[in-house]
């Protein structure tokens, strides 16, 4: 957003939202360019296809399997009353 003098430099933002497009670009890609509307300027980003899974499969492969399987999966419920 866009406030006082800052409206009439819309080239910064300009800059700005392409170094984040070009900072995210391991993770998504601009599918719209920037554009301004009012005091406001916007950019779409999207998700690369089947970049949930990628990530997953590495954060699986970070963490160690025996550290997996000593974890528990969930707690479960006792059959003591509660008081």
């Amino acid at each position: 957003m866009f406030r006082g003098r800052e409206q009439s430099r819309p080239e910064l933002g300009f800059r700005l939202l392409q170094r984040l497009g070009a900072d995210v670009a391991d993770y998504g890609f601009v599918e719209t360019s920037a554009k301004q509307d009012g005091r406001n300027m916007t950019r779409v980003l999207a998700p690369h296809r089947g970049a949930k899974t990628r990530a997953k499969a590495a954060h699986d492969a970070d963490v160690p399997a025996a550290q997996r399987a000593s974890a528990p999966a969930a707690e479960a419920p006792t059959d003591t009353p509660q008081n």
